[in-house]
């Protein structure tokens, strides 16, 4: 398969992971975007094939400040799980599941991932 390289926006990049969450991850399934928080507007919410919630963070260029966002996030998204349960029936979230935080953007530097690999929380990295 050949892939081609193209410029997008971040809106366009939250509908192409809303729409394809199962490419990113087998069992993704997309469950709101935009959903105000705390700490400003989450991109996108999923939940995964064990039923955790997975909160993913876009960016459309390198920007080692989308771990701190994102952690924002995880922490608004963590604290309220059972209420997300109760808001969205379908697909099921298990509240007693860890939520995940999902970080995708075209390139990640290796200050950012040398920073994710030391926290206690089940953070992946995604380049479309």
């Amino acid at each position: 398969m050949t892939y081609t390289k193209v410029d997008v926006s971040e809106q366009q990049l939250e509908h192409l992971v809303r729409h394809n969450a199962a490419l990113i991850e087998e069992g993704l399934v997309y469950v709101d975007h935009q959903k105000p928080t705390a700490g400003g507007r989450l991109d996108v919410l999923m939940v995964d094939s064990g039923k955790s919630l997975v909160v993913a963070e876009l960016k459309v260029t390198q920007d080692d400040g989308m771990l701190l966002q994102g952690l924002d996030y995880y922490d608004y998204v963590s604290t309220h799980v059972e209420s997300y349960a109760r808001l969205y029936k379908t697909p099921c979230i298990d509240p007693t599941q860890q939520v995940r935080l999902f970080l995708v953007a075209p390139t990640f530097s290796q200050t950012l991932v040398n920073r994710c690999k030391w926290l206690d929380l089940p953070i992946s990295l995604f380049t479309p």
